[in-house]
């Protein structure tokens, strides 16, 4: 038998692993002071950049760069959705969700992240001027962000998917019941969508809370038709859906 000191000690160790994760991803965002969506457009737009930039200069590694340039406007297009107060928007909301329907790895943070990664790889195998190095360290980095925020982010949505469970049993409520209610009782304007605030609010009631960049990466994922806005069909849908680790 361990003494109550042992077991303590081995309890933190197991905890451990989990803590330096929330440490690392709250230091990354506080080092970054921009949201996920609004980084990655950025790196989209760099990217797309110096691939145009390399096609007009070297012709020697034309189709790595042509590749670079539409890897580069996938990753910008697939940020539309988080800009819908720009003009003429609709056109790339509707070119994302056909870029995610046939590649629905897009349409998940942790697939972006690869994404990222290999967008980064592309820049650096380029090797023709510091700008391109400057967009690959860049991109690499990013993918790293995206992909804590992608684990962190789900295991939060599945706490709150055991935590709604939870509170339905100890009210005696079939769980689809409690969490349409749940739903209404959040949308505190009553307009039948869920908007950031109130899915944090949600999230901290069911001891999950989520941060400001991990609430975008949730919003990403409930967010089917990137309306920017969690309707109750999407919320329900949600709930249905099998859950895994990996936003």
């Amino acid at each position: 038998p361990r003494w109550p000191s042992q077991a303590m000690e081995v309890k933190a160790d197991e905890e451990a692993p989990l803590l330096n994760q929330e440490q690392v991803l709250t230091q990354c965002e506080k080092l970054f002071f921009f949201t996920l969506g609004t980084l990655a457009l950025a790196g989209g737009i760099l990217s797309t950049f110096c691939g145009l930039l390399n096609l007009m200069t070297d012709f020697v590694n034309f189709p790595l760069h042509v590749y670079a340039t539409v890897f580069g406007l996938i990753i910008t297009v697939l940020e539309a959705n988080r800009f819908l107060t720009l003009p003429y928007i609709e056109f790339a909301v509707k070119f994302q969700a056909f870029i995610e329907e046939w590649a629905h790895l897009f349409s998940m943070t942790w697939g972006r992240a690869l994404l990222y990664f290999f967008e980064g790889t592309l820049l650096l195998t380029s090797n023709t001027a510091w700008l391109d190095y400057l967009a690959s360290i860049y991109m690499i980095t990013l993918s790293v962000f995206a992909l804590l925020l992608a684990v962190s982010t789900g295991k939060k949505l599945n706490k709150m998917k055991s935590s709604m469970v939870d509170m339905a049993r100890a009210v005696n409520m079939n769980d689809l019941n409690y969490v349409a209610k749940k739903f209404d009782e959040f949308d505190k304007d009553g307009n039948g969508t869920m908007e950031p605030e109130e899915l944090r609010a949600l999230a901290a009631e069911c001891n999950a809370p989520l941060s400001a960049a991990e609430t975008e990466v949730a919003i990403n994922i409930l967010d089917i038709d990137r309306s920017g806005h969690i309707d109750k069909k999407e919320f329900m849908t949600w709930w249905k859906t099998r859950s895994y680790d990996w936003a």
